[in-house]
């Protein structure tokens, strides 16, 4: 299924995926953050997270609005930011979008 996603919406799924697969690749600076993709360059195979994380990224710099998505990825990334609402108080505006977006995603199958 292909899934429309405004730049904001990939940026916070960016962010959960991250969360999940690993945390130490999300640097603060200067009250924002980047994300590392560094550890990933050397690896020879890559786990499917890992892989659907390239795929958000690829999006990302070619400033994509929509991303073809398989029902597994949909499904993880649901998940991913199920889990990030409850890691840390977000404001209002952040949660709206997040419980948006997983209300989308649930309906890739």
């Amino acid at each position: 299924m292909v899934l429309e996603l405004s730049g904001d919406e990939l940026v916070l799924v960016i962010v959960a995926l991250v969360r999940a697969v690993n945390p130490a690749m999300l640097k603060a600076e200067k009250g924002d953050f980047t994300v590392d993709f560094t550890p990933l360059q050397d690896k020879k195979t890559y786990s499917s997270d890992e892989q659907l994380l390239i795929k958000l990224r690829v999006a990302a710099e070619s400033e994509a609005t929509k991303l073809d998505l398989q029902s597994n990825e949909s499904q993880r990334l649901a998940a991913c930011l199920e889990r990030l609402e409850t890691l840390q108080s977000w404001p209002a505006d952040v949660l709206k979008m997040s419980r948006s977006l997983r209300a989308r995603l649930s309906t890739v199958v």
